[in-house]
């Protein structure tokens, strides 16, 4: 999402350089962002990832980064991060420029800051978020503007038959256990898009035995299982090709979001900000295990302030109505656009 945010940057300043310090995680995709120069690989210690890197790496990367000279530096983050540590760091890296959100007066260590009101007074969705920060900055933006990604050139490295029906993509994939959908109700889905004659291609990262217990129907012509076979190159590809995109929320529902497919996301109570945000997508909040929710106590906050106990658990025939009535809505508009054209 913060594409949104760097796409202004480049359009305001086209010779300007954008490196992105990104984790191990996030590097398969920026190839295909359209707005990075270059990036620097740190599996910052203050996120949840499988990895982290030390003190003597974090050291390192002070010193590489200083050594780079950069002029300025942007920390986006939500607002249930604390921007503190990646303040510090450009602050140790001699960045002579610092802009972020904060709650707290940092003083020196930002040269722009931007006094955080999310989500004590207001929520904001994560692009205009992103946005709003490089307008503080004097970079203009639109209003309207997306992310977008850019596509990568040839064709699949994978086979995927070409369909005589619609084609829907199913991901179930999350790295979170806790957002993780019902495996009974994931089930339910499937066998139901492929009663109703869809073309169901299943995506995920690795084939895991919840993914398994997932996808365990009888075998059908109609199903095709690509769980563990798609690069981040393939998946774009086979993302674009698709008529609709039922997805957890992931980074599927952000790249299908960026190629503007018809998009249904099934949304875990967490970040309210971080919804769908193409013109032709829709969401459906469902409970996450009380023993489970964030203990960060700003989410908790924004959970009581939306009544999050009071979310449905998730139900197939609920998700088939929301999506049939995205699927109508999306077609109405593109048979107006043709009319029109």
């Amino acid at each position: 999402m913060n594409n949104a945010a760097l796409q202004q940057i480049k359009a305001n300043m086209p010779h300007c350089k954008i490196t992105l310090l990104a984790s191990k995680m996030a590097i398969p995709i920026i190839p295909f962002l359209g707005t990075v120069d270059a990036y620097i690989q740190y599996d910052a210690p203050w996120m949840k990832l499988s990895n982290q890197d030390s003190a003597a790496r974090t050291e390192a990367l002070v010193a590489n980064i200083k050594e780079k000279q950069f002029d300025s530096c942007i920390i986006f983050n939500v607002y249930s991060q604390n921007p503190m540590a990646a303040i510090l760091l450009a602050y140790l890296a001699g960045i002579p420029k610092r802009a972020a959100y904060m709650r707290e007066n940092p003083y020196s260590l930002l040269t722009h800051w931007v006094p955080d009101k999310e989500p004590l007074f207001q929520v904001k969705h994560q692009i205009t978020r992103d946005l709003e920060l490089v307008k503080y900055l004097g970079i203009s933006h639109l209003s309207s503007c997306l992310p977008t990604l850019k596509m990568p050139s040839g064709r699949l490295s994978i086979f995927l038959p070409k369909p005589d029906l619609k084609r829907v993509i199913l991901n179930y994939d999350v790295s979170e256990e806790k957002r993780r959908i019902p495996i009974e109700v994931a089930r339910e889905l499937l066998e139901k898009l492929l009663g109703l004659n869809f073309q169901v291609v299943l995506v995920g990262k690795e084939n895991n035995g919840y993914l398994r217990s997932c996808s365990s129907v009888d075998s059908s012509p109609k199903l095709v299982n690509l769980i563990g076979k798609t690069s981040v190159r393939d998946l774009l590809l086979v993302v674009q090709q698709a008529d609709a995109v039922i997805t957890v929320n992931t980074g599927v529902a952000h790249i299908s979001c960026a190629l503007q497919r018809t998009t249904l996301v099934l949304y875990a109570q967490s970040n309210p900000q971080h919804i769908p945000w193409s013109r032709d997508s829709d969401f459906i909040l469902y409970p996450v295990n009380p023993l489970a929710r964030s203990k960060n106590t700003i989410n908790i906050f924004v959970d009581k302030q939306n009544r999050a106990s009071k979310i449905m658990p998730l139900a197939t025939a609920i998700i088939l109505k929301k999506f049939q009535a995205l699927l109508q809505r999306s077609g109405c508009k593109k048979k107006l656009m043709e009319e029109g054209g």
